[in-house]
């Protein structure tokens, strides 16, 4: 595997990064097919993501295979800690290795378990019965490691000669929502730093609280913009907060979220994990090794309403993530209709009075996650489409 020092960015190409406008975009999207998928490693997880409608003709198994995260698109992934994003990315990653394409795995939180994703490439080859080795395969993976978010930022936005490289399949930012928390005060602190500091200009003010959606819009686009031009899939592993003021429960929310970070998402899938009340002890053992991932968002349109098919129970283990026949979470708590949370607020806020950040507004009341937490708790956005 090879490292790269993102800091040597000198001989820098502006013009590396194709711009073009959306709707030209939206219009070649539409016009013509994705170019390819990789899979998860979960069967039905791939077809959750891709699913196959009644008139579209029948897929050989052949066409199987091109199930998973679209290439050209931004794929995002959210959940607590421990729910396995990682996890996922590194079975992603294998899987894209395999096909022979290259990966790029910008880091800036964790250290790639390298050990770990030796062991999912050799159970990968040993399936797929390849002549290739695990070093082989590790040495077409290139590591980045982003150290704050004006590197991570440079590299992506700015990005160096031969970034990302010929023949790059899969961009995996682990975890892209990493940096942000130690560059942007919460809301309430913001606030309270400029009530001490006596600034009083509007124009200043609102500038300084939307420096940060400004900045998280920007990525987002550069991003879709970088999977499309480069016909790449980008996974983004986005960490997740508790918010409780404003909402009739505590919700579990993406740490990065605002209406243009969710409408650059053509995919999005929560992770998380449910604890039923079971009377057997060994099976509540087994309950609590079992995840959840449920696709929020598929081609882009946010699915409203949740259905057995969106949500796939799997275990992890130390070589590939593995499906099961667990019963799906409970759905006791219901979800609140979206109509619902406009209409609470009242009258309509002028553009000036709001940032992208209304979804964030509440976030000083933050708490971390704990074991025990519900799956209904998590949060649904609204339909983008």
């Amino acid at each position: 595997m090879s490292t790269q020092d993102i800091l040597g960015l000198s001989s820098q190409d502006p013009g590396r990064v194709i711009s073009f406008p959306a709707s030209q975009y939206l219009h070649a999207s539409t016009a013509s097919p994705v170019p390819g998928a990789i899979s998860t490693g979960l069967p039905r997880l791939d077809q959750a993501i891709s699913p196959v409608f009644s008139d579209e003709p029948s897929q050989s198994s052949n066409d199987a295979t091109l199930r998973g995260i679209p290439c050209g698109h931004v794929t995002e992934v959210f959940g607590p800690p421990g729910a396995g994003k990682t996890a996922l990315a590194m079975s992603i990653t294998a899987n894209a290795l395999c096909d022979g394409g290259k990966v790029a795995w910008i880091d800036t939180t964790s250290p790639l378990p390298k050990l770990r994703l030796k062991s999912m490439l050799m159970q990968s080859l040993n399936t797929t019965k390849s002549s290739d080795t695990p070093q082989q395969l590790i040495d077409n993976l290139i590591y980045f490691r982003a150290q704050s978010l004006p590197h991570l930022l440079a590299l992506l936005l700015h990005p160096p000669q031969g970034f990302p490289p010929e023949n790059t399949k899969l961009l995996v930012v682990d975890s892209v929502s990493g940096p942000f928390p130690s560059y942007f005060l919460s809301p309430s602190e913001l606030k309270s730093r400029l009530a001490q500091a006596k600034i009083t200009d509007k124009s200043q003010v609102h500038w300084l609280m939307n420096r940060k959606w400004n900045v998280t819009s920007e990525l987002a686009n550069q991003l879709m913009k970088l999977a499309a031009s480069r016909q790449l899939a980008v996974l983004l592993i986005n960490q997740t907060h508790t918010k409780i003021k404003g909402l009739p429960r505590a919700t579990l929310s993406p740490l990065l979220a605002g209406g243009a970070w969710e409408n650059s998402m053509h995919t999005r899938i929560v992770l998380y994990r449910d604890f039923p009340a079971v009377d057997d002890e060994e099976s509540e053992l087994a309950s609590r090794s079992v995840r959840y991932a449920e696709v929020l968002k598929r081609d882009g349109k946010a699915l409203t309403v949740r259905s057995d098919e969106s949500i796939v129970p799997f275990t992890i283990d130390s070589v590939s993530l593995r499906g099961t026949d667990t019963a799906q979470p409970s759905r006791a708590v219901p979800q609140q209709p979206v109509e619902e949370t406009f209409r609470a607020g009242g009258r309509k806020r002028k553009v000036d009075e709001i940032a992208d950040s209304q979804d964030e507004e509440g976030s000083d009341d933050d708490f971390g996650w704990v074991d025990g937490d519900d799956a209904g708790l998590v949060e649904r956005p609204a339909d983008d489409s």
